[in-house]
């Protein structure tokens, strides 16, 4: 077997002088998964229950017809009939292309914070099914009032950082949702401002992979963020100034020539 060496971008996550998590993307063929897009139904295929969306000139994904309840249009569609081949709406990719699949859309666009996921179609709140019982009675009480509210605008969804979180840190998460923080702030552009894009925009581009990996490294317990690569370090960086702004100084440059 011929193996060729593919150049990538890898991110991975050490406690005790061990990687306990490795996370990589090719630098020749970037994930989309995340991406908001504004896409056009090609056409339908009732025997499989789905359509095919394309996002781009020649990207078709497939969208199930269920997802079409919750379907959010973005130009020249009124009323609640059935979907129809030249429909425009907004979908997220919720599968990357694998195995010679296409990549999968999903209509219930979602955004990750650190503790919390904003759902615009399922409106339900929701906790991982990996927090401990315990954990789970804690957080259901400190969200209870969110949770009960009938006039909730999206879902949400509590993660697994979340029980090592304080309730001072998940009621700040919960006040940047309800005062146009960054996560309400996202769901605007891509739900309200994107219905006036063109057809095939990408209204919202998901943060890069190693970005995510350090939003899902809990920060209380993080001694430092380094990297070899400047424009890492800028992305990074300015992810930190907006979301996190007590660890931008534990984001370490590292130079070293003689050893990578």
């Amino acid at each position: 077997m011929e193996i060729h060496d593919v150049p990538c971008t890898v991110a991975a996550l050490i406690e005790e002088e061990r990687i306990v998590e490795v996370r990589l993307e090719s630098d020749q063929e970037k994930s989309i998964l995340g991406n908001i897009y504004t896409g056009q139904v090609e056409n339908i295929a009732s025997n499989i229950q789905a359509a095919f969306v394309q996002i781009g000139p020649g990207k078709r994904c497939y969208y199930p017809l269920a997802e079409a309840q919750r379907a959010v249009f973005s130009a020249g569609r009124k009323g609640n009939g059935p979907l129809r081949p030249g429909d425009e709406l907004l979908v997220q990719v919720s599968r990357d292309a694998m195995k010679g699949k296409l990549p999968a859309l999903t209509s219930n666009l979602n955004f990750t914070g650190r503790y919390l996921v904003l759902t615009t179609g399922d409106k339900k709140f929701g906790l991982s099914s990996k927090l401990t019982q315990e954990d789970r009675h804690r957080l259901s009480g400190w969200l209870k009032e969110e949770a009960d509210r009938p006039d909730k605008e999206f879902g949400i969804i509590v993660r697994t950082n979340a029980a090592d979180a304080s309730k001072k840190e998940i009621l700040k998460e919960l006040e940047w949702l309800h005062e146009l923080s960054c996560l309400k702030k996202i769901y605007e552009k891509a739900a309200i401002n994107g219905q006036n894009r063109t057809c095939f925009s990408l209204v919202l581009e998901t943060e890069p992979f190693y970005v995510a990996a350090v939003r899902d490294a809990y920060g209380r317990d993080l001694d430092e963020i380094i990297t070899d690569v400047p424009e890492i370090r800028e992305v990074i960086q300015g992810y930190l100034e907006e979301i996190s702004p007590e660890l931008k100084e534990k984001l370490r440059f590292y130079q070293d020539k003689l050893l990578p």
